[in-house]
C-alpha cells in the first residue's frame, strides 16, 4: 500500500492491493505537502502516521479482493508486532520515499 502525497491535494492510497509494503511517496518535503484525514506528518520529515481505520475503509471500498480486509488487518498486526503503531493503536508509521515530482 502506498500513500501518495501532493502539495495540491490531500493524501490518497495507491496500489491498495499491495500489502507487503507500506510507505508514502512525496514529490518534495513533507512541509510542502497537503495533509488530510488519511495521515498526519511526523515532525522528523521522514515518516507519516497513517490512520488505520481511514485507510482500512478506503481500501475496502476500492479493492476487488474479497479477502482484502483480513489481509490489511494482518499487515497492521505485523506492524504492531514491530512497534510501528502509536500507543493508542490508531495510526501506523510509514516511511516516506521521495519521487521526482
Amino acid at each position: 500500500m502506498i500513500v501518495q502525497l501532493s502539495p495540491d491535494t490531500p493524501p490518497v492510497i495507491a496500489d491498495v492491493d499491495r500489502l507487503d509494503r507500506l510507505h508514502a511517496v512525496s514529490p518534495g518535503p513533507l512541509a510542502d505537502m497537503t495533509s488530510g484525514s488519511l495521515c498526519r506528518f511526523d515532525d522528523d520529515g521522514e515518516h507519516v502516521w497513517l490512520d488505520i481505520a481511514v485507510a482500512r475503509a478506503a481500501g475496502t471500498d476500492v479493492s476487488e479482493d474479497d479477502g482484502w480486509p483480513e489481509k490489511y488487518d494482518a499487515m497492521i498486526a505485523y506492524a504492531t508486532s514491530k512497534g510501528w503503531t502509536d500507543g493508542a493503536g490508531t495510526h501506523v508509521r510509514a516511511h516516506v520515499e521521495r519521487s521526482d515530482g
